[in-house]
């Protein structure tokens, strides 16, 4: 057993460093280049139907902004319906041509059929 260990101990090393250096340069370079590519090359969302949940703050909101841009049409659920029709008027000051504001909570299942049900019978699709 003690000399299983040795080897090991003896032979790993260098076979990981080995790996690395063979392994990672070409890793490195298609991530490079994938991100290069998906930045310049993004998806084109216009006209398209995007439901964002949490829409009223945080990450559902910059969300929404940054979909507004591209000109989706947006479906927004959050649970306070006062800050969510405050999001989906300025998604439509930044180039949304269709916004839908649906107050629901996400934890219920009635809300959550209720949502998209509603954004369906909206968007018609």
């Amino acid at each position: 057993m003690d000399s299983i260990h040795k080897l090991i101990n003896i032979l790993l090393p260098p076979i990981t460093i080995l790996l690395l250096l063979f392994f990672l340069p070409p890793y490195l370079v298609f991530k490079t280049l994938s991100y290069i590519i998906r930045s310049v090359c993004s998806e084109n969302v216009a006209g398209k139907v995007v439901l964002i949940t949490g829409a009223s703050s945080g990450i559902g909101e910059h969300l929404a902004y940054q979909y507004a841009r591209r000109g989706a049409r947006l479906g927004l659920v959050a649970r306070r319906e006062d800050r969510l029709c405050a999001v989906a008027d300025k998604c439509g000051q930044l180039g949304s041509p269709d916004v839908i504001a649906i107050p629901a909570d996400v934890s219920k299942q009635e809300d959550c059929k209720r949502f998209v049900g509603k954004g369906v019978n909206y968007f018609g699709q």
